[in-house]
């Protein structure tokens, strides 16, 4: 619970903070194509597919200090697929990202701007119930995300690869490392 308060507080920061920029980025995304890699094999399967659909809602405060070139801070909330272990199905770890953003835009005259687009930060752990109630806890590990999209007045759509590896203590030492595609849509707000 401590975690979702700091995730508030953090937005809380970044709107405060955001008088004197640009813009306020939203996001809604859904994952498909995710696997899990590398997480203790003792446990787990090397290269699980995860079971159901992950998604993640993102908040980023945006400038473009030259034109075309977007940079700026984000962060939010992704509830990542489970994984199936021994029949069971277990929520491995939902994260908060924190990371800086830039974006370079290929057409600033146009209708349809397309974009390509790198997030690097770090992967703060919300560990789900079912790691807790084996006495497994997370730690905070590395985020990335590279991808493209198009935006249309203050509308964004894009298409995102996104990797976190966070390490794991207790039960299932190790780490979990999740990938997947992310498909985004998203809603520029000016400030």
């Amino acid at each position: 619970m401590k975690k979702l308060y700091v995730l508030m507080f953090f937005i809380y920061s970044i709107v405060i903070m955001a008088e004197d920029t640009d813009k306020l980025e939203f996001r809604l995304g859904g994952d498909f194509a995710g696997e899990y890699k590398e997480v203790n094999s003792k446990n787990f399967n090397n290269e699980s597919k995860p079971e159901g659909m992950g998604y993640e809602f993102i908040v980023e405060l945006v400038h473009e200090p030259i034109p075309n070139l977007i940079t700026g801070l984000g962060t939010g909330y992704q509830r990542q697929s489970e994984v199936s272990v021994g029949g069971e199905n277990f929520g491995i770890v939902d994260t908060i990202p924190i990371y800086a953003t830039v974006k370079y835009r290929f057409n600033e005259e146009g209708i349809y701007k397309p974009y390509i687009k790198l997030n690097l930060g770090v992967s703060i752990p919300y560990t789900m119930e079912d790691l807790e109630r084996t006495g497994v806890t997370a730690e905070t590990g590395f985020y990335y995300s590279v991808g493209g999209g198009v935006e249309y007045k203050n509308i964004l759509i894009d298409l995102s690869y996104q990797y976190n590896e966070n390490k794991l203590d207790g039960e299932y030492d190790g780490g979990v490392e999740y990938s997947r595609l992310t498909l985004g849509i998203g809603y520029r707000l000016d400030i």
